[in-house]
């Protein structure tokens, strides 16, 4: 069942959104899945696919952002866990990345996978909030994914028997971002045009744009 966080190798995507007199390019091969979305390969066999709900959005309108990582081959598939991630800040909600291999992070601007690792991100989560967080494996060593899909069996160091079984898929739909200290509040996407990279911890990302306008 996939999970909704309401906020809550190297290989580079950047996707046409629609965005009138904006130019895209590609370095390397992937597939855009619908109409706002895209995938492109990872590590041995694996896709990283990165989805949103629309192009274009109003100021306060929520937006739904899905990741999933698939096993495109169609034999049970074990990766090592890396840790090389493409750039710092990526997340599924308010607890990280929780057991998943991928996260995701929201820019302000036009940005292309040669400006993320210089940026900060939006904040998505009230930076004062306490949520409760399920359970986070440590030491994860492999995951075994199965034929043809996004359902991992997740495994620490030295265990030969998996610590859970996880749909390497996610979702958060953020409003706005936090901004402001010490107290932080609340902020609409305000018009412009955003952008939304997504990455995994073998290097793989994947970059969307969207517009808010009034």
């Amino acid at each position: 069942m996939r999970r909704v966080l309401a906020v809550s190798i190297t290989a580079f995507l950047i996707v046409s959104t629609g965005c009138a007199g904006l130019s895209h390019t590609s370095t390397n091969v992937a597939t855009t899945t619908g109409i706002n979305s895209a995938s492109i390969n990872s590590v041995s066999g694996l896709s990283l696919s990165l989805s949103l709900d629309a192009m274009t959005y109003q100021p306060g309108q929520t937006i739904t952002i899905t990741l999933d990582e698939i096993n495109t081959l169609p034999t049970t598939n074990s990766v090592n866990s890396a840790d090389n991630w493409p750039f710092a800040g990526l997340s599924d909600g308010p607890c990280g990345t929780l057991n998943y291999s991928f996260g995701v992070a929201i820019y302000q601007g036009y940005d292309t996978a040669g400006d993320i690792s210089s940026l900060t991100p939006l904040s998505l989560n009230d930076p004062a909030a306490r949520y409760p967080c399920p359970m986070m494996l440590s030491r994860i060593s492999t995951y075994q994914f199965q034929p043809s899909g996004d359902t991992a069996a997740v495994f620490q160091l030295g265990s030969v028997t998996p610590a859970l079984t996880e749909k390497m898929t996610a979702a958060i739909q953020p409003a706005g971002y936090w901004t402001g200290s010490p107290t932080a509040g609340l902020t609409n996407f305000a018009s412009g045009i955003y952008t939304v990279a997504a990455g995994d911890e073998w290097g793989a990302m994947v970059i969307l744009h969207f517009t808010v306008t009034q």
